[in-house]
């Protein structure tokens, strides 16, 4: 079985990014940053779009890039073959599934569209949220479907079990799991 976790930082009001192409590293705490390196070293794949990828290339991870430019589950670079771009409007979650390879375990990083579908299709068996001390008042939402402040219920009423705690002062870690 293969084991979705996805992992977003946002500001307060539920906000991934000020516009599109903001870095959220620029703007994450060191906490948010250490629990994001920590992630990574227990997952095989991340899944991101297009851009969240071209702002943090890095050519040693295993990476799903979503994407639209491309028909067919596509090598982004025929030197590195361990990424690949995929258009989750044209192939299916099998598809998907068949790249990654049974009991693997995939971090989602973002963005809004690639949020949206793994919520949607309902296979995420953990959230992580750190939720940083901004306010944006717009940008780049979370999710485009829900707004954030109704993302509880629904996880919630999808058996989801939460918890929080402080990663410091002000930045708080919001886990839904199930």
């Amino acid at each position: 079985m293969i084991n979705y976790k996805l992992m977003f930082a946002c500001s307060k009001d539920g906000f991934i990014a000020k516009k599109q192409g903001d870095n959220p590293q620029l703007w994450t705490s060191k906490e948010d940053k250490e629990l994001l390196k920590n992630n990574l070293e227990k997952i095989d794949w991340t899944i991101m779009g297009r851009v969240t990828h071209e702002l943090n290339p890095n050519i040693d991870r295993k990476r799903i890039v979503f994407t639209r430019k491309v028909q067919e589950p596509q090598i982004i670079n025929p030197e590195i073959k361990n990424q690949i771009y995929f258009n989750p409007d044209i192939n299916q979650i099998s598809d998907l599934e068949n790249i990654i390879g049974k009991n693997s375990n995939v971090l989602i990083l973002g963005g809004t569209r690639v949020h949206d579908f793994f919520l949607y299709i309902d296979v995420i068996s953990e959230i992580e949220i750190t939720l940083e001390p901004l306010v944006f008042e717009k940008g780049l939402p979370a999710f485009s479907f829900i707004n954030f402040k109704d993302l509880e219920d629904l996880l919630i009423s999808r058996n989801y079990k939460k918890r929080e705690k402080y990663l410091n002062e002000s930045t708080i870690l919001i886990n839904y799991s199930r």
